[in-house]
């Protein structure tokens, strides 16, 4: 397989003028802390996310810094998290790519309680395609925004558990 392209990490600052963005919201019945442990259950995430094959931790596996590789089919990125707040907020930035279809990437999970205990989960991905890869990119979006959004309502099922 292709080697990893470096990507331009980002912050959390940088979604709002990213080319690219995809919503998907859901709401669980679940605790914010009980969607934030599955969240953060790295290789559990085959078993609710739809194509994402395996997950790797490469550093460690919580906080700030934590880093891992998540294989999709054709394809892996390399990720950091920027933002780790149990119960809140769950986001890293895309440090590297096979191929080299991104320029860079932020996905930031925001975790909002219900006022009956339960959790609004609200799942962005921000992205700027590779130059050359921006015309394909363009035409799987929906097929993207409909994978996310049947991911994070996975989530949200999950979660009550």
């Amino acid at each position: 397989m292709a080697r990893f392209t470096p990507l331009v990490s980002q912050t959390l600052d940088w979604t709002v003028s990213a080319p690219i963005t995809l919503v998907g919201r859901a709401t669980s019945p679940a605790a914010p802390e009980a969607v934030f442990a599955e969240l953060s259950d790295h290789e559990r995430w085959p078993e609710w996310f739809p194509n994402v094959k395996k997950v790797e931790v490469l550093g460690p596996a919580s906080g700030v810094g934590a880093r891992r590789r998540v294989h999709i089919p054709g394809s892996a990125v390399e990720e950091e998290f920027i933002a780790w707040e149990p119960g809140v907020r769950w986001a890293f930035t895309g440090t590297a790519a096979r191929p080299g279809f991104l320029r860079s990437l932020v996905e930031d999970c925001q975790l909002t309680a219900t006022a009956d205990g339960g959790t609004e989960i609200t799942y962005a991905m921000h992205l700027q395609p590779a130059r050359r890869f921006g015309p394909v990119v363009a035409l799987a979006r929906p097929v993207m925004g409909r994978g996310l959004q049947k991911g994070i309502t996975q989530l949200a099922a999950r979660a009550d558990r």
